[in-house]
């Protein structure tokens, strides 16, 4: 080996491929925090000794610095970047959300015999892993209802009650707000579709803006990422019995969505997290769709319907944060939710699905929103 060759590799080497070297700190021995990627300058004497070693450990020396699986943490990075048709990373779905370290807030009560009223106990609210590990429940109250958990878009914050109640995501701090469902994308206010018009409320203050007037009073359910367009459904509207419709956020015309190919049925729909998909209730079966209010329809007319004979009838889907999964109720094809209704959750890339809320546990529709991993 001629001495260029040989001072390359010393210069480059890392203790990768040699050992590392150790540091005393405070009587105990540790390794330095960066060691794979420091370069290690050693006494020119021993270049002849080293060189050769290099030579065969340097392939060694590869894989420690480069060749390690990524991580399938989540990270709730703002603003979101979602990936639905990403090729599984595991073939285990189960194995995979646990690896992501995600977590739901999920509301359910157990599948008890309902009273003379035919009346279920009122729901409380639970912490979940999204591979069904770890449920900690997080109220307890007999006399009244815990529902409908919406996390903000920065995954800091829960409310449920459609927004009666704010909730600290890590100390679980809990305090009373008159707020609604739909949050803004920048995590400080909710909003809402009122007689008056559009209304939103500060999250910190409880204040609520001069009403923004609009054509027709509909429930809004979403917020596109943007800020720039709201979505819901309306029923009996333009020649169509079930329509999904969008309207710019400063109030407008309503544009009506292309109906699904079956027709059946159609609610529920709510925007992925990057504001670039949506998934709905296409009646038979969930569907997915891009959104894109440049185009005359709102979308593409590409619509990717989940496997019914795994969703179930009548799914109505919470996005992860990076748009890989969706969360949803399976409501047997004669059942309702007085019947047990399992909360689960589906891999759009390939329709896997896998099942959460313990058996004899009851679901109901949207009670149910993701969080990032504890540590987050």
């Amino acid at each position: 080996m001629n001495p260029r060759t040989a001072l390359i590799l010393q210069r480059h080497l890392t203790p990768c491929a040699v050992g590392l070297p150790t540091h005393r700190a405070g009587g105990a021995l540790r390794r330095p925090e960066n060691a794979c990627a420091r370069r290690v300058r050693r006494p020119a004497a021993l270049c002849g000794a080293v060189v050769p070693i290099a030579v065969i450990a340097l392939g060694l020396a590869l894989p420690c610095m480069g060749d390690e699986k990524p991580s399938l943490r989540a990270n709730w990075q703002m603003p979101p970047a979602c990936d639905p048709f990403g090729a599984p990373r595991i073939k285990d779905l189960k194995e995979e959300l646990r690896q992501t370290g995600y977590r739901l807030v999920i509301a359910i009560h157990p599948d008890n015999p309902p009273n003379a009223k035919g009346e279920y106990l009122p729901r409380d609210l639970y912490l979940i892993d999204a591979d069904g590990a770890g449920l900690k429940q997080l109220t307890n109250t007999s006399d009244k209802e815990e529902r409908t958990p919406r996390t903000s878009p920065d995954g800091r914050f829960f409310t449920y009650n459609y927004g009666d109640f704010v909730v600290d995501a890590k100390t679980l701090r809990t305090r009373k707000i008159d707020a609604a469902y739909v949050w803004t994308p920048d995590s400080r206010r909710t909003v809402s579709c009122e007689k008056g018009g559009i209304v939103y409320v500060d999250m910190q203050s409880g204040a609520r803006s001069d009403p923004v007037s609009v054509n027709r009073r509909v429930s809004v359910v979403d917020l596109s990422a943007d800020g720039k367009w709201f979505i819901f459904e309306i029923r009996d509207y333009l020649g169509s019995q079930y329509t999904i419709d969008f309207m710019p956020a400063e109030g407008g015309d309503i544009r009506k969505m292309p109906n699904h190919p079956v027709k059946v049925g159609e609610c529920h729909p709510a925007f992925s997290p990057d504001g670039k998909w949506m998934c709905w209730n296409a009646g038979d079966s969930m569907a997915v769709r891009r959104f894109d209010p440049s185009l005359a329809d709102g979308t593409d007319g590409k619509i990717v319907t989940l496997p019914k004979e795994k969703i179930g009838q009548d799914p109505c889907g919470r996005w992860s944060h990076c748009g890989r999964y969706i969360a949803y109720v399976n409501i047997p094809a004669k059942g309702s939710w007085r019947v047990h209704s399992p909360l689960c959750i589906v891999r759009v890339a390939d329709g896997e699905t896998i099942t959460l809320s313990p058996p004899g546990w009851v679901g109901h529709h949207w009670d149910y929103d993701w969080l990032p991993p504890e540590d987050e």
